[in-house]
């Protein structure tokens, strides 16, 4: 099963500052979770995080578990260490004290393996799993399709996530019951003076039109 977590607001711990946490830190930023990261040294990339406030580093040159003791509440725990009965220690102590866990190289005591994700304009995500039985392969499939994914969406469905995401939320206020508020976000879809707008790129008034239909709908 694949799962999309909502992070926002969360604490996030990601323990060892090497290839792999790195990694692991990136596909967190833009979660808009609180991420700090455990590590006795850091790269240059992750330094910069942390000048610029998008990272909390907790320097530690850890030997066991023990440290995610002094976290309130975390939500996740990464162990990405170059250490495997570390990671696994990790992990065992996160589950403990009723945090998601995860190690770079134990997706067996994992609670969940990382997927090699499709991201297509931060509005189209596509996950490829191969459940976590090769990783290297699911990269590999991920840059495979890609290429094809790419040519098939176009600009024009872009936009139109942006105006359907923009319609869903005016709708809440304005229609009673999920039945409604979905045939009002196909008509918009399907509108052909709306379709016309957004091939022309005139999105402003494409939502326009969009909110018009709303306040004329019922």
């Amino acid at each position: 099963m694949i799962v999309d977590l909502n992070l926002a607001g969360k604490l996030v711990i990601v323990v060892g500052g090497g290839t792999e946490g790195t990694r692991k830190v990136k596909s967190l930023l833009g979660q808009n979770c609180k991420i700090i990261v455990v590590s006795n040294r850091l790269n240059k990339f992750l330094l910069k995080l942390a000048e610029e406030g998008k990272i909390d580093v907790v320097k530690a040159r850890l030997k066991d578990a023990n440290i995610l003791e002094k976290f309130e509440n975390p939500f996740l725990v990464l162990a990405a260490t170059n250490d495997r009965a570390l990671n696994r220690e990790l992990v065992m102590r996160a589950k403990k004290i009723g945090a998601f866990a995860y190690a770079a190289d134990d997706p067996a005591a994992s609670d969940f393996t990382y997927l090699a994700i499709i991201n297509i304009e931060d509005a189209v995500f596509i996950a490829i799993s191969t459940k976590g039985k090769s990783p290297a392969m699911a990269r590999m499939l991920r840059i495979k399709a890609e290429r094809v994914l790419k040519r098939l969406i176009k600009e024009e469905d872009i936009e139109y996530i942006k105006l359907a995401n923009i319609a869903r939320e005016a709708a809440k206020s304005k229609l009673k019951g999920t039945g409604e508020r979905k045939r009002y976000l196909y008509a918009i879809i399907r509108d052909k003076k709306i379709k016309k707008l957004i091939k022309n790129k005139k999105f402003d008034d494409a939502k326009n039109t969009a909110m018009k239909i709303l306040e004329a709908w019922g």
